[in-house]
């Protein structure tokens, strides 16, 4: 893995809870490897993974995505739920003074993964419905399908720019709903019934 891709603003309601426009085209920044919490094992169900969110730098929001790992040629060959972390507050004031915001994306454990699934075994997944709760209450769900920029346009966009390598990633942006995360919440991420991982955040 060489980078993750991530993609902004690729649901037309996350844009608007933002009070940003709706870009035209995929609005892409980078993450390096080092920021990934993963979930240790393969199994698709009852795992857990344990994230330690910065303090204070304030506040952090989740933003659940499905997440694309990227094979030979940038051929996509497997699929995940992830969340990629913003420190909000931070982003904030960037955009404001007109300054990139990569330090509001990238700290340790701001992009969290589950286990990878062959997309030969889900080949449907972009009709099926994923979710994130906290304690319980769902905050954010939507369908791939939603997306303004589908992942093979994005990822011909991104090829456009720089070099894709084999097992980057690409996160493919995040529906409405998203909201704070604090120490001792409970997270869990669900994908329809193929998929469903815990986050536990200190």
């Amino acid at each position: 893995m060489d980078k993750l891709i991530c993609v902004g603003k690729n649901y037309i309601e996350h844009a608007r809870e933002l009070g940003d426009a709706v870009p035209e085209f995929p609005i892409f920044f980078i993450k390096p490897p080092s920021v990934v919490a993963q979930v240790p094992g393969i199994e698709l169900r009852g795992q857990r993974v344990e994230v330690v969110l910065p303090r204070g730098r304030g506040i952090v929001h989740h933003e659940c995505e499905i997440v694309l790992r990227l094979g030979r040629s940038g051929v996509p060959d497997a699929v995940t739920l992830g969340l990629d972390l913003t420190l909000r507050d931070v982003q904030t004031a960037l955009k404001r003074q007109g300054h990139p915001w990569e330090i509001s994306k990238v700290f340790p454990h701001s992009a969290v993964l589950g286990p990878w699934i062959l997309l030969t075994q889900f080949s449907d997944y972009l009709e099926q419905p994923f979710e994130f709760l906290i304690d319980g209450i769902l905050k954010q769900t939507g369908r791939g399908e939603q997306m303004r920029h589908s992942p093979e346009s994005c990822i011909r966009s991104a090829r456009g720019f720089f070099p894709l390598c084999e097992g980057d990633l690409l996160f493919t942006g995040t529906p409405a709903g998203v909201g704070s995360l604090q120490s001792g919440h409970a997270g869990t991420l669900r994908w329809g019934s193929v998929l469903e991982f815990n986050v536990d955040f200190v």
